[in-house]
């Protein structure tokens, strides 16, 4: 057990020669859903290589980059590091606080709405040229959403303002998810059956479930991300008490409507922003009933049906 405890596997990247703001990575092909947890966070240490004066605090930053591709569509999230020095062995030292990355997920959304925002307005040139906040700690490219993480980017960058070169060497720990989504849905079901005397028959039945409803056995990614509601009416109707008994007519009428209806959690047109958020971030109301048609899930039934009559 204690072998296994100081058994730390991490990502070394050691630079150097690095040019103001080139930076040097490495990556992993993926395929992830985020969109259940709230935060991503890792460990971080940076230190000199060459000589223990080489490398101060400020001057290494370390980023991850999320996206679809290396290039054009993807979230980075940077932070300057902090270096430890030469001899340190407390693990408050070697992995500082402030070295820390703690990525809340929601500021790549908000920065990609600001984005969107940004170039709607003419304020920003397009969305392939990338867009920071946050003082450049957050940037975003093209299209990036976090359902679909196809590449995972770790990679160090010079931070110096005067054009000199930097060397060091930066380790990677535990990269990892936090803070998954509990909020759990619920469903119902109703049934009413009615009968008019020897009229009519209706039965009325209809059910309703949230984002977030699901059985036991599923998984946290398979749970319902959409809200559902439908409602089934179905009647019948002995037309023939309205004609005299001697006529010995019998005219049967059936009458039937539903409607069902499933209104995504997220945009299907913008996957790791909630639907609601897009029609927060739309003005008129014009805007907002095209987006609802186009993303909303709708479906209705009627049917009259009058036969067997004898």
């Amino acid at each position: 057990t204690a072998i296994r405890r100081l058994n730390e596997q991490s990502l070394v990247l050691k630079v150097c020669g690095l040019a103001t703001d080139d930076a040097r990575a490495a990556y992993k092909t993926s395929s992830f859903d985020f969109r259940n947890y709230k935060r991503l966070k890792m460990f971080l240490h940076a230190e000199a290589v060459n000589d223990a004066n080489d490398l101060q605090d400020g001057e290494l930053g370390a980023f991850i980059r999320l996206g679809s591709d290396f290039n054009n569509n993807y979230y980075e999230f940077e932070i300057p590091l902090e270096v430890t020095p030469w001899g340190e062995n407390l693990d408050t030292e070697v992995w500082p606080e402030n070295n820390e990355l703690d990525l809340e997920f929601e500021l790549l959304q908000l920065a990609k709405q600001d984005r969107n925002l940004a170039v709607a307005m003419g304020l920003h040139e397009s969305n392939n040229v990338p867009y920071s906040t946050l003082d450049g700690r957050v940037t975003v490219r093209g299209n990036p959403n976090l359902s679909a993480v196809k590449t995972i980017m770790l990679g160090v960058r010079n931070l110096k303002e005067n054009g000199e070169t930097v060397c060091g060497e930066v380790w990677f720990n535990e990269l990892r998810l936090t803070d998954f989504d509990e909020y759990g849905g619920w469903a119902t079901n109703a049934r009413v059956n009615g009968r008019l005397a020897d009229f009519a028959n209706v039965n009325i039945a209809g059910n309703m479930s949230t984002v977030g409803f699901g059985s036991i056995e599923q998984k946290l990614q398979e749970r319902q991300k959409y809200n559902a509601r439908q409602y089934d009416i179905a009647s019948t109707f002995s037309l023939d008490k309205f004609f005299p008994e001697e006529t010995g007519l019998k005219v049967p009428l059936y009458v039937g409507v539903s409607e069902a209806v499933k209104d995504p959690h997220y945009n299907p047109l913008d996957p790791d922003i909630t639907l609601s958020k897009s029609l927060d971030n739309l003005e008129t109301k014009a805007e907002k009933d095209e987006l609802k048609n186009i993303v909303q899930d709708y479906t209705s039934r009627k049917s009259i049906n009058l036969s067997n009559v004898r």
